[in-house]
């Protein structure tokens, strides 16, 4: 082929040049345009160019702030609806995070994760949900519900590619204890500001309960939860003494902020998984039996001293401790055992609870209690024999995962992780049965990023990777050790 001549060349390169530059002024023109409308809107449009360029260019940056966006996404932020599904923050991070999977796929030849221990059951669960669409009460309320077993799917891709190494691990795990707390300071400025009780933040305020950032008292709770064990358990592989008690005053305002929503669900699952974990590590049996006395003080301390809306949602906690089995679960998991009985164990399928619900209790279908009550129950109601075996299936492989990654990271700074994580999961999982609904709260996000650990510490015992180091207390402290309590 012909060489072009320099002059050209040159004739090109200044054409090159000048659309540059006319573009760059007809963006700016752009921006001030819509500075001198709405200042607001400017700055979100720079802000979000620079968030595409940083994450096309380091996606686990995606990871955390997708991370971050399902913490704090709630109805109450939420700009825009589009049937029964709100838009809001979390859905443009997770599209852009897709973006960035697709760009290293195509420029990068960066593969996509495709295949994880847990994948086969759900996708199996995931087939059979939209089969019952077929003899679903309200195909719409299904719709919805499958929409978010594909989010899940979606946010379980991005997380499980770009989650690769130890420290990408390590990474987003920070990021979300820096999302909690953020999240709780947030619900307690809200508080003080005086805006908790007014516009979309007011829909979720009653009974008593702080709510923060307009999340409904249980979701706000479970929000915080997930995190409240690891970072004690990083806290104490610490070296540096000031990180330590950055990580230890992190998890217990986390704990504070989580109680002051007055959810017995939050409070009893992290109590729950605390146990768990103290069984099975000496070291952090110990540090946990300090913390139930701490956990007493704080308690005792906020209400003694009527600290306003705090001590009303401790006392919620105290007070209800008999009406966990109360009225309107019992209730609730009647009619879930009608709805199984009436279907022949096949269930009444995707949505459509609260259709069918005013043919069992008119008593539930006139009340703000219409769900189950309870992920088994739920389960036992729209899906049946088939939905119940199905996610047997998925535990039994979460928790042949928790072992395999136990005895990989035995010695290991990650060890702590290993099994703090499973200990949180297993704690909501008790709890599950008396509330909760199987595809809300970041569970799905938390066992994600488990299982991203899970392969990144698989490819390191295949290829004889040395992983992080734990300090020698840690060590010295494993399971089997003897140490005391």
């Amino acid at each position: 082929m012909a060489r072009l001549s320099p002059r050209i060349e040159r004739a090109f390169r200044w054409c090159g040049a000048w659309y540059v530059l006319l573009g760059i002024l007809v963006v700016q023109a752009v921006l001030a345009l819509v500075l001198a409308w709405e200042w607001r809107v400017a700055v979100a449009l720079v802000l979000g160019v620079a968030v595409v360029f940083t994450v096309l260019e380091r996606p686990v940056l995606g990871v955390a702030l997708l991370v971050a966006a399902r913490l704090l996404d709630t109805s109450a932020n939420a700009f825009l609806r589009i049937g029964r599904t709100n838009i809001g923050f979390f859905e443009p991070i997770l599209l852009l995070a897709l973006v960035a999977a697709a760009v290293h796929v195509v420029q990068r030849r960066r593969a996509v994760v495709t295949s994880w221990p847990w994948l086969l059951p759900f996708l199996a669960f995931f087939g059979f949900a939209c089969l019952s669409l077929a003899w679903s009460a309200d195909r719409g309320e299904g719709l919805s519900e499958i929409l978010t077993l594909c989010v899940v799917l979606a946010n379980a891709t991005v997380i499980l590619t770009f989650v690769r190494t130890p420290g990408d691990f390590l990474f987003v795990l920070y990021a979300w204890i820096a999302a909690s707390v953020a999240i709780g300071a947030l619900g307690i400025a809200s508080e003080v500001l005086g805006i908790e009780d007014s516009g979309p933040w007011k829909a979720a305020a009653g009974g008593g309960r702080e709510t923060g950032l307009g999340q409904q008292p249980n979701w706000y709770a479970m929000t915080l939860m997930f995190i409240v064990h690891t970072t004690f358990g990083l806290a104490l592989v610490q070296r540096r003494r000031l990180w330590r008690w950055v990580l230890v005053a992190a998890g217990l305002f986390v704990f504070v902020s989580q109680m002051r929503s007055g959810s017995r669900g939050g409070t009893y699952a992290i109590l729950i998984g605390g146990l768990l974990a103290a069984l099975a590590q000496p070291l952090f049996r110990k540090w946990f039996l300090r913390f139930l006395v701490l956990f007493v003080v704080i308690f005792t301390v906020a209400v003694v001293a009527d600290l306003g809306a705090t001590s009303r949602a401790f006392l919620r906690i105290w007070d209800n401790l008999d009406y966990t089995w109360g009225n309107v679960r019992g209730m609730n998991w009647q009619v879930c055992l009608r709805m199984f009985h009436d279907t022949w164990g096949l269930g009444i399928g995707a949505g459509g609870y609260v259709t069918r619900l005013q043919d069992y209790s008119w008593y539930l279908y006139q009340s703000v209690y219409r769900y189950p009550h309870g992920i088994a129950w739920g389960l036992l109601a729209h899906y049946g024999v088939a939905g119940i075996l199905l996610f047997g299936w998925l535990a039994v492989t979460v928790l042949v995962m928790a072992r395999r990654l136990a005895n990989w990271t035995r010695d290991s700074l990650l060890h702590v992780v290993a099994w703090t994580m499973p200990a949180t999961m297993l704690g909501y999982a008790a709890w599950s049965f008396v509330e909760f609904e199987y595809n809300e709260k970041p569970f799905w996000e938390f066992l994600s990023l488990y299982t991203a650990l899970y392969l990144v510490v698989r490819e390191a015992v295949r290829t004889g990777t040395p992983l992080p180091a734990a300090p020698e207390p840690w060590s010295r402290a494993g399971p089997g050790s003897g140490g005391s309590g």
